[in-house]
């Protein structure tokens, strides 16, 4: 689903009241007046920026008031999916305001008079429906086009065997750079995805490309890929992937799938998916291991391949001992469980030396290769 452009000529007709409430508009340029045919009264004008036809949306109730352009406008269509799905994930107290703030509004709305508390109960509703989450809405859209038009990139960064230091195989990693807004950071992109099913496509589409360059480089090199906790919950997810890996004729355990600590709510469900993923031959890696409170709770009670160290723990090692002395526990624990150790973050000789000796099967970071596209992964290894 892409998201949607509309244009109106001047004085024309948005919708009309009584209209089934299938969608909101974010102005994007020009005036829309809100009125009632009926009386003829005109109740706001709205400019640049500003959302209209939400209430219906809200409450799945008819258009109480008409829409009409002042000017030419061009509007953004939200759809009622976008807005529902907010309301529903959001704390009961908001929802529960917002359904009073409704309720007195659509009271003052034609048949019930306007009332003198029209103003203020209007930046009520204002304050629920912040400036932030329209931009939110936009982007959202606006990332879902970019996914449907193939504009989400993904790079491949390279992990280097320790103690080697040969290349050993690549994480992928996404990328978007926004048309007007340039390069958007994957915390934030990531982050809106993984609050829609839009995860879901963003993680098939990363699967894809890198079962596809797994297929075109050396049988030892692996790939990693992060998976979000929609995409365990999705009971079809690990059946696409096998059949893609089988359908290029790829070893299983040159995929590993990784996952964060915070993730891991329910331990039987996890303890159930990582079984499966094993059975089938992937490996899973315990993604920013060490700096979640249940990170010792997860060594007892989960089977992880590997454990990926987060990155602060080699960014302070030489800054605070401590951080040496975890490192060191974390490296005997790992041998011990016969688990292998990635870590993340090494920037400098002395940092993968030291590793080395702690005795880390793996190591990502800038002293290794920065993320590089499809065509560099293909010259290096080739």
């Amino acid at each position: 689903m892409t998201y949607h452009i509309q244009q109106f000529k001047q004085g024309e007709i948005i919708f009309h009241g009584g209209d089934s409430s299938d969608c909101a508009y974010i102005i994007e340029a020009g005036q829309v007046e809100i009125f009632s045919a009926n009386k003829g009264t005109i109740f706001d004008i709205l400019h640049e920026g500003e959302l209209f036809g939400e209430m219906g949306v809200l409450d799945q109730s008819p258009r109480s008031t008409s829409a009409r352009a002042v000017t030419p406008v061009t509007l953004l269509e939200v759809k009622t999916q976008q807005i529902t799905n907010r309301l529903s994930e959001s704390d009961p107290i908001v929802k529960a305001l917002v359904g009073v703030l409704l309720k007195r509004l659509r009271s003052m709305l034609p048949g019930h008079g306007l009332g003198t508390e029209k103003n203020s109960l209007l930046d009520q509703v204002a304050s629920v429906i912040e400036q932030a989450g329209l931009s939110k809405f936009k982007l959202e859209s606006e990332l879902r086009s970019a996914i449907n038009a193939g504009d989400i990139q993904t790079v491949f960064q390279p992990i280097n065997d320790i103690p080697s230091n040969e290349l050993a195989g690549f994480e992928a990693l996404s990328r978007w750079t926004h048309p007007h807004r340039g390069f958007i950071s994957p915390v934030e992109f990531i982050a809106l995805a993984e609050e829609t099913d839009l995860i879901i496509e963003v993680g098939d589409l990363v699967f894809t490309r890198a079962i596809d360059l797994l297929s075109k480089l050396p049988e030892h090199v692996f790939i990693n890929i992060n998976v979000s906790s929609k995409q365990l919950d999705d009971e079809q997810f690990l059946n696409r992937v096998l059949k893609k890996v089988k359908a290029n004729n790829i070893n299983p355990s040159r995929l590993k799938l990784e996952i964060t600590e915070t993730m891991v709510v329910d331990f039987k469900l996890a303890k159930k998916w990582l079984e499966k993923c094993q059975k089938i031959g992937f490996p899973v890696c315990a993604d920013d291991f060490g700096t979640g409170h249940s990170g010792m709770e997860q060594l007892v009670e989960l089977n992880f391949d590997v454990l990926k160290v987060d990155q602060v723990f080699i960014r302070n090692m030489f800054k605070n001992k401590r951080y040496q002395t975890i490192l060191n526990s974390i490296a005997t624990m790992a041998k011990d469980l016969e688990t292998k150790l990635v870590a993340e973050g090494i920037e400098n000789d002395q940092e993968y030396q030291t590793l080395k000796k702690l005795g880390f099967d793996y190591g990502q970071g800038y002293f290794f290769g920065k993320p590089m596209s499809v065509e560099d992964v293909l010259k290096l290894t080739n």
